[in-house]
């Protein structure tokens, strides 16, 4: 299967499609990450959470830009909101009693 068949197969529900595309770029998608969080663990959790967002929204992917392009923007994107969301815990769990405690 070529790249632009599996793309627009994906388009119109076609699972091997989304497989054939989950295949083709994990690694790239997966390396990307790693590289950014240097951990494992979140990396293929966050390449999971790419693709599913990815396939999810593969119809207003346009053809005029590269699939791969297209699919690292996302994993990027990603990444942020999963700092973010991060971010955001670790301030609700933290008290200014408890900054006032670390502090001193």
């Amino acid at each position: 299967m070529k790249l632009h068949q599996a793309i627009e197969k994906a388009k119109a529900n076609d699972q091997m499609a989304f497989n054939f595309l989950l295949e083709y770029f994990w690694n790239d998608v997966f390396g990307f990450l790693i590289k950014r969080t240097q951990n494992e663990n979140d990396a293929e959790d966050i390449t999971i959470e790419t693709f599913f967002k990815a396939f999810d929204k593969i119809h207003s992917f346009n053809p005029d830009y590269r699939f791969k392009t297209w699919l690292i923007t996302i994993a990027k994107n990603t990444h942020l909101d999963s700092i973010k969301r991060q971010n955001s815990i670790f301030k609700i769990r933290t008290s200014e009693e408890d900054e006032k405690r670390i502090y001193w």
